[in-house]
């Protein structure tokens, strides 16, 4: 054979023993290769069968059936709205019966000779500013001028509020005088009341003497509760429906309009029979006054802005109290003092001429 030929044929001899050696390998390499050589198939997420979704059990907010929300107060009234006893000025009440008052605050720091006193004591004032001295002290600003601190004790006006009625009730009802306890007819504790707490008249099988039944099986000393009731009172008279009255007794003054009871609160009347009962009628509205005591005035004081005094015979008149919390007693100087929430609302409700009645009571 030609050495062409032979070359040719030794070339393709080998070529074909490496094709077959490849094919070979790669034979072997599909049996027995590793398996990340084949990407496997990724099943498909499960999504639920429809038994699943049929018989799915709704959780409690899935219900249709409504339920009752809790309220924080009984339905059958209302306390008044908080910001009615919100006060143009602050108060003090003046602890020092020869304190100074001076022109400016210059005078005040300088303890100069420019100053005055204030007309009686004891006293209570308003004040619409406050400045530091040069020299350390704080003054404020007052009718009249400017005090030092050290003559003051700051006041904080109660928050107390009377009740708005929203329908008629077939109990008495009213407030805790002092803080006590209520027991059972056997005498054993039942629990704490707190002062100003509401409460009511409830029906009670058995009687317990000087006690009031305010629930099941439990009572309260009659001392440390006030009531009152809806009906109008029988010394209002036929055909008065619309009026203010006041009742010295119990210390609690009641609003009607269309002979409804509509409002009714805690007042301090006058100390040593000082509020006479009778009819009135009112006859002046401020907003703000301020008071000395009249001449014929059994005891002296001075206060300055006393806030919504609406005036029923002479000086005496219904206004709002920032100096003490004594709601359910006898402690004024003749007028009828209410918080200053409720002497607000009052002052809003009546219109000059409101019918204002004034008794013993019980």
């Amino acid at each position: 054979m030609p050495a062409y030929w032979r070359k040719c044929c030794c070339w393709t001899g080998r070529m074909s023993k490496s094709y077959v050696a490849i094919w070979a390998i790669l034979l072997l390499l599909a049996a027995c290769g590793p398996a990340t050589t084949v990407t496997p198939a990724i099943a498909p997420t499960a999504s639920p069968t429809p038994t699943e979704t049929v018989t799915a059990i709704p959780t409690e907010t899935q219900t249709l059936t409504p339920t009752a929300t809790a309220t924080s107060e009984p339905e059958w009234y209302r306390p008044l709205d908080a910001s009615l006893g919100g006060l143009k000025y602050q108060y003090a009440e003046v602890t020092n019966a020869h304190a100074r008052v001076y022109a400016t605050i210059d005078d005040a720091v300088a303890q100069n000779g420019n100053y005055g006193h204030l007309p009686n004591f004891p006293a209570y004032v308003a004040y619409t500013a406050t400045k530091m001295g040069s020299n350390g002290s704080t003054y404020y600003l007052i009718n009249y001028g400017w005090i030092v601190a050290e003559d003051l004790r700051l006041l904080t006006p109660s928050t107390f509020t009377g009740l708005l009625l929203t329908r008629e009730v077939p109990f008495r009802f009213g407030w805790v005088l002092a803080d006590t306890e209520s027991v059972s007819s056997s005498g054993a504790p039942v629990r704490d009341y707190k002062r100003f707490e509401v409460v009511h008249e409830a029906a009670a099988s058995v009687e317990k003497a000087g006690y009031i039944s305010v629930g099941e099986d439990e009572w309260l000393p009659e001392t440390a509760v006030a009531l009152t009731s809806v009906q109008v009172p029988a010394d209002a008279g036929p055909n008065t429906c619309r009026f203010i009255y006041a009742n010295l007794s119990a210390e609690i003054l009641t609003v009607f309009d269309g002979c409804k009871l509509v409002f009714a609160t805690l007042i301090a009347t006058g100390k040593n029979s000082w509020t006479f009962t009778g009819r009135f009628a009112i006859l002046n509205k401020w907003e703000y006054l301020t008071i000395n005591s009249p001449d014929w005035s059994a005891s002296d004081y001075y206060m300055e802005g006393i806030p919504d005094f609406m005036s029923y015979a002479g000086d005496f008149g219904f206004h709002g109290n920032y100096w003490n919390a004594e709601f359910g007693s006898a402690s004024s100087h003749g007028c009828i003092n209410l918080s200053p929430a409720d002497a607000k609302w009052l002052y809003q409700w009546a219109g000059l001429g409101e019918r204002v009645i004034i008794s013993k009571g019980n």
